[in-house]
């Protein structure tokens, strides 16, 4: 028969090895794909507004013709180095992060314009 103190110890001890096993997969996650909806959700949405229409001197992105042009090079540009009250990513974002971002701004609220990827940001990345 088991005493109720054997049920704890074993409870702990399993958190214990979930402990142990859980910093070795972390590592793995960090490395996954830039995910753009938290990044934008982190960096633009406090101007630009979770639903992309802006407001105030802050632009909308959800059908605005720059963001949906066919190239993507001044929406790049735009983002690395600023524009107006909006300061440059250049140095706070990687290659990765700014096309993952740019892509989700391309594709959200209505807006169907292709991805930018990595090598286009790393081109204008001066």
């Amino acid at each position: 028969m088991k005493s109720a103190g054997s049920g704890i110890v074993a409870g702990a001890l399993l958190i214990g090895a979930f402990a142990i096993v859980r910093p070795a997969v972390a590592p793995i996650a960090a490395s996954a794909a830039s995910d753009g909806a938290s990044i934008y959700s982190a960096k633009c949405s406090s101007c630009h507004k979770a639903d992309g229409k802006g407001g105030g001197p802050f632009p909308a992105l959800a059908g605005a013709a720059d963001v949906t042009a066919k190239d993507p090079t001044a929406i790049i540009t735009e983002t690395l180095k600023g524009k107006g009250l909006m300061p440059g990513f250049k140095s706070s974002l990687s290659n990765a992060d700014i096309a993952a971002v740019l892509s989700y701004v391309r594709s959200s609220w209505g807006n169907k314009a292709s991805a930018v990827t990595e090598a286009q940001v790393a081109g204008l990345n001066k």
